[in-house]
């Protein structure tokens, strides 16, 4: 893994918009589900990433009493 959390972060960001797009414009049902299950999927890999950046900020800047 050569990437960083915010390069994961982008590229997951660019993907969600495109199968945004895609999803408004498939007329087929069955592809559409498919879409908006591949959408879910990248909007919860995309969630799991902004947590672990908010738990890292969180842990840099505590210190112990």
């Amino acid at each position: 893994m050569d990437k960083t959390v915010r390069e994961h972060i982008q590229n997951l960001e660019q993907k969600r918009n495109l199968l945004s797009a895609h999803v408004m414009d498939e007329a087929d049902a069955k592809q559409r589900n498919q879409l908006e299950s591949e959408l879910r999927a990248v909007e919860a890999a995309l969630k799991f990433y902004q947590d672990a950046l908010e738990t890292e900020r969180r842990l840099s800047q505590w210190r112990p009493a």
